[in-house]
Formats: C-alpha cells, sequence, structure tokens
C-alpha cells in the first residue's frame, strides 16, 4: 500500500478505492451466481463501483494535475515609511510565499535562505481572479495584492503611512548544472540506468522523463511495488552533487515531495519544505539528528542541488574513533559543516544510543516514499 506517514493522501484513497471496487464487481459476480433474486444487491453494488470509478478518476487527476504554483516563490522590493527603515533610499525586504493545501501564507524578511526573524507573517490568504488579496494584514496592516509578479500594499505604522512594493525574485542555485571534473563518477547521465538497481536487485523500475530520474512505483501481478534505487558500487568518503526536484503536491496536506539521499544508513532529507522553519525533519535535515542551520529550501517545481560531502564512520580495529560526518550545501548555501551522524537516521534517538555503525563502503540510494520527486545530474568525486 502507499508508503506515506502522518497524513492521508490522494494516492492512499486512490489504492483504497481501488480495493472496494475490485470488491464490489466480486460481490457482482457471486451475487448473480449463487441468489436467485439479485437484482437489488446487484443495482445496489452497481451504484458503489461507480461511485468508487468516480473517485478513482478524480484522484488519477489531481495527482497528474500537479503544476508549479504561480504565487509560490520570493519576491524583493523596498519598504518606505517605517521607523526601522529610512524613507528614503530603504533598504532591500523579501517576501516569501507559500501554499498549503488551499490557502498561502506570506512572510516579509530581512533576507532569504537565513535565520532571520520575520517582519510579519500572514497566514490562510486565498487567491481570486489571480490575484492574493491582502487586507489589514500583517503588524503594519498592510491593504493591497499579491500577483504572480509584483507584491504593491500601503498600511500603516502608527499614524506613518506605509508602502510596500516588490517584484518577483528567481533564485537559481549557484550550482544547478554544474558539470562533472574530469575523474569524476558519473551515476546519473540522464539516459539509463547502468549504476542502479532496485531494492531487491532487480533492474530499478523508475522512469526517465526529459534526463531525470523520476522516482514511480512498478505494478507486478496487480500489486504496486515501491523501491529505492540503490547504486550498483558500495563507496566511502565522496563529494557528490545532486540536482532535485520536488512536485507541486498541493492537493496532500504534509509530506509533500517526500524522498531522501542516503549514504548507507544515513539520510539527508528531501521534502517540500519552502515556507516552513527548517526543523531536524525538513528539508536539508540530516534525518532526526541536525536540522538545517537555514531553510535553504526553493519553491516545489524548481530544480534545486545538494552539494554533499560525506564520511563514513573511522575505525582503529573494533574501536570507533569518530562519527560518520556530512558537510551539506544547499542551493549554494552551506547548512551543515562537517556534522557527526550519531546514529542511523531511521532510528529514534533512544534507539540509536547504542547503535554501531557499519565500516567500509556503502551504496548511496534515493528514496521513493510515494512521491514523484525528480533527480538528474548526478556524480561524485572519491576524496
Amino acid at each position: 500500500m502507499f508508503k506515506q506517514t502522518g497524513n492521508f493522501s490522494i494516492a492512499a484513497g486512490l489504492d483504497i478505492c481501488r480495493v472496494f471496487y475490485y470488491i464490489d464487481i466480486t460481490s457482482l459476480i457471486w451475487s448473480k451466481a449463487l441468489t436467485p433474486c439479485y437484482a437489488a444487491v446487484f443495482i445496489k453494488a452497481m451504484k458503489r463501483s461507480i461511485l468508487y470509478f468516480i473517485l478513482i478518476f478524480i484522484s488519477e487527476f489531481l495527482l497528474s494535475a500537479a503544476e508549479k504554483d504561480s504565487f509560490a516563490g520570493f519576491y524583493e522590493g523596498t519598504i518606505t515609511g517605517c521607523k526601522n527603515y529610512p524613507l528614503n533610499g530603504a533598504p532591500e525586504v523579501f517576501a516569501e510565499v507559500s501554499r498549503g493545501t488551499d490557502s498561502y501564507k506570506v512572510k516579509l524578511l530581512s533576507s532569504i535562505m537565513a535565520r532571520s526573524e520575520a517582519h510579519f507573517v500572514v497566514d490562510n490568504l486565498k487567491a481570486e481572479n489571480g490575484a492574493i488579496k491582502l487586507d489589514k494584514a500583517g503588524s503594519y496592516k498592510l491593504t493591497g495584492s499579491i500577483t504572480p509578479d509584483l507584491i504593491e500594499a500601503e498600511g500603516f505604522e502608527g499614524k506613518n503611512p506605509v508602502k510596500l512594493s516588490l517584484k518577483r525574485k528567481t533564485v537559481v542555485s549557484p550550482t544547478l548544472g554544474l558539470q562533472p571534473p574530469e575523474g569524476a563518477i558519473v551515476l546519473f547521465n540522464g539516459k539509463d540506468f547502468s549504476k542502479w538497481r532496485a531494492s531487491d536487485g532487480s533492474d530499478l523500475p523508475w522512469e526517465i522523463k526529459d534526463g531525470a530520474m523520476l522516482a514511480k512505483p512498478v505494478v507486478k501481478d496487480g500489486k504496486k511495488i515501491y523501491s529505492d534505487a540503490i547504486t550498483k558500487s558500495a563507496f566511502g568518503p565522496v563529494k557528490i552533487h545532486i540536482e532535485f526536484k520536488i512536485p507541486a503536491e498541493y492537493h496532500i496536506g504534509g509530506y509533500r515531495g517526500n524522498s531522501g539521499v542516503y549514504f548507507g544508513p544515513y539520510e539527508i532529507q528531501v521534502l517540500d519544505s519552502f515556507g516552513s522553519e527548517g526543523n531536524w525533519m525538513e528539508c536539508g535535515s540530516i534525518y532526526r539528528i541536525h536540522p538545517p542551520k537555514v531553510n535553504a529550501c526553493l519553491e516545489p517545481e524548481a530544480w534545486q542541488t545538494y552539494d554533499i560531502e560525506f564520511t563514513p564512520a573511522k575505525w582503529m580495529g573494533e574501536r570507533m574513533v569518530d562519527y560518520p560526518r556530512m558537510t551539506v550545501y544547499q542551493n549554494g548555501v552551506r547548512i551543515h559543516d562537517n556534522e557527526p551522524v550519531y546514529y542511523d537516521t531511521r532510528l529514534t534517538p533512544k534507539r540509536g544510543e547504542n547503535y554501531r555503525h557499519p565500516k567500509g563502503n556503502m551504496p548511496i540510494s534515493l528514496q521513493y516514499h510515494g512521491n514523484p520527486v525528480e533527480y538528474r545530474n548526478i556524480w561524485l568525486i572519491n576524496k
């Protein structure tokens, strides 16, 4: 069944609908074969089957209709009239617009991809007729609108008039498209899965879409089989470049775009965390051990980068002398600096207290968690 935790998703509902659909079809057959007066049973089961079919159709449509949201992303500009800013030559400010299931959240910030306190946060905003309306929003009581290209609003700080004017800012990772240097091992060249296998050792069932690896299940004997992508080779200390794209799964309440980059049992989380606080289970975290120093995420459907330096545990005979360590850059921003990894990230802290770290080289894997995350331009250098 669907490998999703914490939230019921459309994909999970889709699987359940299929189960009930097949149960009702089976009941139709048996009722006709075993019951002389099967008409009432037949009609009742047929109505339910039609309902399940409609639900399946709607779910499939929603899953395939996800696309980049026109409002989600960063905006950059100025705010004038505030006592914290000069009236003339006001410094730049930023807005971060993120989307939930059916509403938007706006943060006004002094900087992006930094642990800076928001000037204000407004949520539960709705989009209508191509714009998000602001009506006395936030501490400045701003009234105006947000369009895909512009934020224009006016308000007050006390009795002083305040004006906000920002334009859309496209942020691109400085390492996006970085080509492998001489001597690098290319794990994915956009053409084949020759360096990868499925979890059970068979051929990887993922899809190649526009030069990217698309995580997806395979159906065998009527069952969905979920598989991670695992390198056929094992590696020791490495520097690796990975590009990934998180889908716009706004129909899911949480854990959107869920995946992960694993070095043996140690995970760097991949998740739609745009607009979040960046905790120890969100994108960029060394999962359940270290939160990222900053939330360096871009909005869904934007290509992002991880540049990771991984060192396995160091051993002297049977005595471990240092933990595994990771340095991670997300979209060019350093979010971990030689951080120790205390245990298998699939464990809880308590269960990880006496964890024995593996020796030797380990495969690298990309997790499939039921979400269609894409990866491309994957290469590494042995340290």
